[in-house]
């Protein structure tokens, strides 16, 4: 059934405005927007998405995808979330340098040694006397075998756990599927988002669909797995994938489903009109406008 849109919630979205009716509308996604994973510096959550968190535990969701797709990896389709919300995910690269600063912090502050008498280098200091020079000496130890007291070791152990102790940020889950533009040709697309990064595949779709821009596709949960499908006009669905992990120790509160539109190419405006004077794909008097304007209908959620 067609969900309401009061229940969505507009990410990237210029005015934050939900279409008031989902059974069709429209997602414009400007140049230099994705959703994309790649280690070490996290995740690019900047595409327009529509996103709900469900009242039941979810079942499938399918929509018809469609644009007047031209520049490369231009893209759109649905996504599913499983943990953090969209654009709310803390990336292990910050965590990791924020506790590493902190580490050196403490670290400096409990090695820190009172009383240290101080040295002048300078030739116009005064020699101090031999017994006055043997009490600085003595006072100060050695930066190479200094070990601090036991009590300063316990309060350092309670306060700041070794390095090895700092993990990486676990990251929320995620797949999209959907029709993107590669290569001079529309195929369906599917990503796979885990703690460690993302993968990207492409499957060619069948002779007869490869000269249509629109593609229904949809996931449907089978246990803990994540089935990705997109149909064929002539055979039906046909299977992308099957991610056996995805629901693998998730709530169900924390899934989240929806749309999603990116243009992560930004070639300028002298390759856009010079698609529109070739007669490219989408060219033509509007081929210099920026935003790639996806199409979405249909959408069902259960």
């Amino acid at each position: 059934m067609t969900p309401a849109s009061s229940s969505f919630t507009p990410l990237n979205v210029p005015n934050d405005v939900v279409p008031e009716w989902l059974g069709s509308f429209t997602l414009a996604a400007p140049p230099n927007t994705d959703l994309w994973r790649k280690p070490p510096t996290g995740d690019t959550s900047t595409a327009p998405i529509l996103y709900t968190a469900l009242r039941n535990p979810f079942i499938a969701a399918e929509v018809t995808v469609s644009a007047d797709w031209e520049l490369e990896w231009d893209q759109g389709g649905l996504v599913i979330f499983a943990g953090a919300p969209p654009g709310q995910i803390a990336t292990a690269t910050t965590a990791t340098a924020a506790n590493t600063n902190a580490t050196a912090t403490t670290t400096a502050t409990t090695l820190e040694v009172p009383n240290i008498a101080n040295i002048n280098l300078e030739d116009s200091a005064t020699t101090p006397s031999p017994a006055t020079q043997h009490s600085q000496t003595t006072s100060i130890p050695n930066p190479e075998t200094f070990v601090p007291s036991s009590q300063q070791q316990q309060q350092q152990d309670r306060n700041v756990p070794p390095p090895a102790y700092f993990a990486p940020v676990p990251a929320s889950k995620w797949v999209k599927v959907g029709l993107e533009f590669c290569n001079n040709a529309c195929h369906a697309t599917s990503v796979v988002a885990n703690c460690e990064g993302a993968d990207w595949s492409l499957s060619a779709l069948p002779p007869h669909q490869q000269r249509r821009l629109a593609l229904r596709v949809k996931i449907e949960r089978i246990g803990y797995a994540l089935w990705v499908w997109y149909e064929d006009e002539v055979l039906g669905w046909k299977k992308l994938r099957e991610v056996t992990w995805f629901f693998w120790g998730v709530e169900d509160k924390a899934v989240r489903v929806g749309v999603y539109a990116s243009r992560p190419a930004n070639f300028g405006i002298s390759v856009f009109e010079r698609r529109g004077l070739n007669g490219g794909i989408g060219g033509g008097v509007n081929s210099g406008a920026r935003n790639l304007c996806v199409d979405f209908e249909g959408l069902e959620i259960f």
